[in-house]
């Protein structure tokens, strides 16, 4: 059957290429039936994005219980990676918001922040360990996929993330050097770096979010075994953990500074009124608050998936 221009496998990109190659065409000519060969109305393109995407997530073992143990382990793990991406913007964004609070903070006030502060980089630092334990945990499908499909395929895969990686990195180190030029005397930007540094944290934020569509992407066509899913698991758990860990610090930095130096929220000058619930500390968790929820979904569903996997003997023996 010929395809037709307007219910054609462009309204169905958000299916799962398996479900497309599977009902693609039935659906293609239901819709023929119904709409003619005219364009689809918008409420029915919609309502095929709706679905595709529920149906890519369902097939991706992000939701339901429909997906065997082992993929809903993996994609509950994706979801704490995307959590983490989040944490990483919020986070950076927070250590440059915050880092002339020392300056501004009386001596004898610095004990319980300063504690929170190294707390929040403890935690970073543990993260970043966990996802490098992850990609070692990995490395060897990896490989094999390499050994198998040739680098050919990766690269097309990689492409976009090379090229978001290279802008955001120049427009980094244009940041960097224009505020270097300024001294370290200047506390306060100007209005034109501020609004730089506006661009480069967006070009940051988007190479971030390519960079995780792609590790996601990545890992879904690797062939991983039940071992290697279940260290998955555990290490998203203790990332998820160290996110919990973050947020307080984040939260206790916040209080304790509100408390003991609110001015830094406002003119920097010492007794100064300031409010101390700025907007960026509010959009800072709000999005780290987000992130957990995020998490807190994917804790919940890769413990069910390793319980399920634990309770079907197909799983108990191994790999």
């Amino acid at each position: 059957m010929g395809r037709r221009a307007a219910g054609g496998p462009a309204d169905l990109w958000s299916y799962p290429r398996s479900w497309r190659d599977r009902y693609g065409d039935d659906v293609e000519m239901y819709l023929r039936d119904r709409y003619g060969d005219g364009p689809l109305p918008v409420s029915a393109r919609l309502s095929l994005f709706r679905s595709g995407t529920v149906e890519r997530l369902r097939s991706g073992g992000i939701i339901g219980t429909s997906a065997e143990p082992d993929l809903q382990v993996r994609g509950a793990s994706l979801l704490v990676l995307c959590a983490w991406v989040m944490f990483v913007f919020a986070g950076s964004a927070f250590a440059k918001y915050t880092e002339h609070w020392p300056l501004v903070t009386p001596q004898v006030d610095r004990r319980l922040p300063a504690a929170a502060m190294g707390a929040v980089q403890a935690s970073s630092l543990a993260g970043t360990l966990i996802l490098i334990s992850a990609a070692a945990v990995a490395l060897p499908a990896l490989a094999r996929l390499v050994r198998s499909d040739g680098w050919r395929p990766l690269w097309a895969l990689l492409r976009p993330l090379a090229v978001a990686v290279t802008v955001a990195g120049v427009a980094g180190t244009v940041i960097v050097v224009w505020n270097n030029h300024l001294g370290p005397a200047a506390i306060t930007a100007p209005l034109s770096l501020q609004v730089a540094g506006v661009v480069a944290g967006l070009l940051v934020l988007g190479a971030l979010a390519v960079g995780c569509g792609t590790v996601v992407a990545l890992v879904y066509r690797l062939r991983l075994s039940h071992r290697v899913t279940r260290a998955f698991g555990l290490l998203a758990l203790a990332m998820a953990a160290v996110l919990v860990l973050i947020f307080a610090g984040v939260l206790t930095w916040w209080i304790s500074t509100a408390e003991h130096a609110p001015w830094f929220f406002g003119s920097l000058a010492p007794r100064s009124p300031s409010s101390p619930a700025p907007l960026a500390m509010i959009v800072l968790c709000l999005m780290m608050l987000s992130a957990l929820v995020l998490a807190g979904i994917g804790t919940v569903r890769i413990v069910d998936g390793l319980s399920r996997a634990d309770a079907e003997p197909a799983y108990r023996g191994g790999d």
